[in-house]
This record gives structure tokens, sequence and C-alpha cells, in this order.
């Protein structure tokens, strides 16, 4: 029962189940000695044949023991029912900590988490990579809060909708936050995120363009819309216009070109086509004047489809 709690939460209901325990006992022994065994008895003695009792100290001082059949009945039940408790406390309690002390030894090494002045990425997904790569260029700190995160980058490994999973991250001393998640999740990480730092800038990511007013309210400073920006985006490029970028200097500099598909490959899906391996991520396809923004594995080339392609070059 206790491992479902937080640790704190367990901490809190093994005392208190302790301190019932003993009072209990005390009680019981008090009414033992005083209506069965017709003895007087102080409150001290009764505390103290508690405490010895379940902590299986096995000697009591010359008059604290109980020695009617009734008394011997209750001392082995009062031992039993105590040890229980005692010990599954301790297991739920110690059993949690030893475990993260083990995940934390073998766990694979990430860089340090930086201190302050930095940008905190939560999620990592297809975007964060892209974002985590231009911050790398920029020479800015940044850490990466998601439980999947390669060892190459800093990293909390914790859900980042979790108050401590930012803490961890140093929130509070961040320059900015990015919640590059599904639009439920940003939201959330954008209250929680506004609540522990008011200061800084935090840019949201809403999967729909009527996402973007929520984000807002929740806190977010500059929300945006990945198919309206992607798509707005790339009919600039394909008109040969490079000034747009997307999510402002995010992603500027990064290696995005128009490569016409070849007439053998018209007719196979982007799979059968191999060409995500051979020339980069395919991250749209101008098709007779209307862009596809992420296409499916499985969509079917066309005749006169252009892939827009990142950090890739020409098919060979």
């Amino acid at each position: 029962m206790l491992s479902s709690f937080p640790l704190k939460n367990r901490l809190i209901l093994f005392l208190l189940m302790l301190a019932s325990t003993i009072f209990l006992g005390s009680l019981g022994y008090a009414l033992i000695k005083i209506y069965v065994e017709h003895e007087s008895t102080t409150m001290t003695n009764a505390i103290y044949f508690s405490v010895a009792t379940i902590s299986t100290l096995g000697h009591y001082p010359t008059g604290v023991d109980l020695h009617s059949d009734i008394g011997k009945w209750f001392t082995i039940t009062y031992i039993i029912i105590g040890l229980g408790i005692i010990f599954g406390g301790i297991q739920a309690l110690v059993g949690p900590w030893i475990e993260m002390k083990v995940k934390r030894a073998v766990r694979e090494k990430h860089p340090p988490v930086p201190k302050d002045a930095h940008v905190v990425i939560c999620g990592y997904t297809d975007i964060s990579k892209l974002i985590a790569e231009e911050l790398k260029i920029l020479n800015v700190p940044f850490v990466i809060v998601d439980e999947t995160v390669p060892q190459n980058l800093p990293a909390v490994l914790n859900k980042p909708t979790r108050v401590e999973a930012l803490r961890e991250a140093n929130i509070s001393r961040a320059t900015a936050l990015i919640a590059a998640m599904d639009s439920e999740r940003n939201a959330v990480t954008v209250l929680t995120a506004k609540k522990l730092n008011g200061e800084m800038k935090i840019i949201a990511v809403a999967d729909e363009k009527e996402l973007a007013e929520m984000m807002k309210k929740c806190g977010a400073d500059v929300v945006v819309s990945k198919d309206e920006l992607l798509s707005r985006t790339l009919t600039h490029w394909i008109q040969s216009d490079f000034t747009h970028q997307i999510a402002g200097t995010l992603l500027s500099g990064m290696d995005i070109k128009e490569i016409p598909v070849q007439h053998e490959f018209i007719g196979q899906s982007i799979k059968e086509s191999r060409y995500r391996e051979r020339v980069g991520t395919i991250i749209a396809i101008h098709r007779d004047g209307d862009i596809i923004v992420n296409p499916s594995p499985d969509l079917v080339l066309k005749e006169n489809d252009v892939l827009i392609v990142l950090g890739g070059g020409e098919a060979s």
C-alpha cells in the first residue's frame, strides 16, 4: 500500500502508522494491566512495553510485562502486527531509494545540466532535435527534459510536465523554455513553467492553429503552429525566396534542398524508394501547386513531385 505513494507521503504515512501502533499497544497494555491483572501502571511503562515489544527487545523491567493468559496473547498478536508494519514500512521507504541509487549508478552519463542563462527544451521530438543542433552551433547552453534522451545531450530524465523535473533543469535561472511536445502536454508544461519562472521567455508548439490562443492563455510568449508555419515557409522556398526561417533563427542555416523525384521511383512509396536513407529527412512534398507537410512513409510518389529535404543532397 505504501509503495503507491510518493516518497515524502510514504514517510509521513509510515510515521503515522507507527505512532498509532504504539498508541494502541500502550492503550491495550494499560487496559489489561488494570482490568485483567488488577495492577496499577504508568504511561511510561505502557509506552516502554509497546516499543520493547514491536522492536523485539525481548526484555521488560520487573512489573512491566503482562503475565496473564490474555496479556500473553495480546503480546503475541501485538508483536506480529507491529513487525508487519515496521518491516513493511521500511521496505516501502528503503526499497525505492536503493532502486534509485542503482539506476543512477548504471545509467549512462549525460553532460551536466547548465546552471543558468540556458534554454530548457521540454520533450525530445524531431523539432527539439533540430533546435538542439542549432543551439549547439550558436553555443547556447541547453538541457532537454524527457524520459528518453541520447547520452551525448544534457538531459533531465523525467516527464517534462512534472515540477521536480523542471526544477532539476534549473528552470528558475533559465532564459527560455521551448515546449516541443503535443499540445496537451505543452499546455501543462507552460502553466507549470510560468509559475516557476515568470521572467523567462516561453515558446510553445501547437499541433493546430486553433490551439495557439489556448497556449497563449496558458502563459506562452510565442506559439508556433507547425503545419501553418512550415507550409508558408516551404511555399516561399519553392518560389526561391529563402528569407523566411522556421521559428526565427532557431532553425536558420539548416541545409534544405529541393529534389525532383527520379523517374524510376514514380509509383513507389517513400519507404520503398529509400529516399530518406539516401538524401535526408523529407519534410514536405510539392505536388501540383500544393504542399504536403510531413508526408507519410507510405505516400506514393508521383510524376513531377518535388521533395523538400532537410540535411540532404542530390539523389544518386
